[in-house]
C-alpha cells in the first residue's frame, strides 16, 4: 500500500446549523467535503456556475455534430462546410466561460452568479 502524504488530521466542532451550512455549501460545489473545506482553507477560489450547465450541454451537441462533419468529409461525402458562424459562436462563448471561470478574489455562488467577496 502507498503511504499518504496527508497524514494529518483536522477535527472540529459545529453546531447543527452551522453543519446544514457547510453541507449545503459542499453539495453546491460539486466537490468532496474534504476539497471543500480545504480549499476555503486555503483561501482558494471555488466556482459555482449552475447557469454552465445547459451551455455545456449545447456545446457538447456542437462537438458532435463537428465530429459528424469531420467524419463526413473525410469519407468524401461532404465537400463543402460553411463554419464562420460557428467558429464565432464557439469564441463567444469560450470567452464568457472563461471569464467566469478565471474569476478571482471571490466565489460564483450557486444559481445567483453574483460574485460574493471572500471575507
Amino acid at each position: 500500500m502507498a503511504e499518504r502524504t496527508r497524514n494529518q488530521v483536522v477535527a472540529f466542532r459545529v453546531t447543527n446549523a452551522e453543519r446544514r451550512q457547510i453541507n449545503t455549501k459542499v453539495r453546491r460545489s460539486g466537490l468532496s467535503q474534504q476539497a471543500y473545506l480545504l480549499q476555503v482553507a486555503l483561501e482558494e477560489p471555488i466556482c459555482v456556475v449552475e447557469e454552465l450547465k445547459p451551455i455545456l450541454a449545447e456545446l457538447r451537441g456542437w462537438g458532435r455534430n463537428l465530429n459528424q462533419l469531420t467524419v463526413l468529409a473525410h469519407s468524401g461525402r461532404v465537400q463543402t462546410v460553411y463554419l464562420q458562424e460557428l467558429t464565432a459562436a464557439l469564441a463567444k462563448t469560450y470567452e464568457a466561460v472563461n471569464c467566469l471561470l478565471t474569476e478571482k478574489d471571490g466565489v460564483i455562488s450557486c444559481g445567483d452568479m453574483q460574485l460574493h467577496q471572500r471575507e
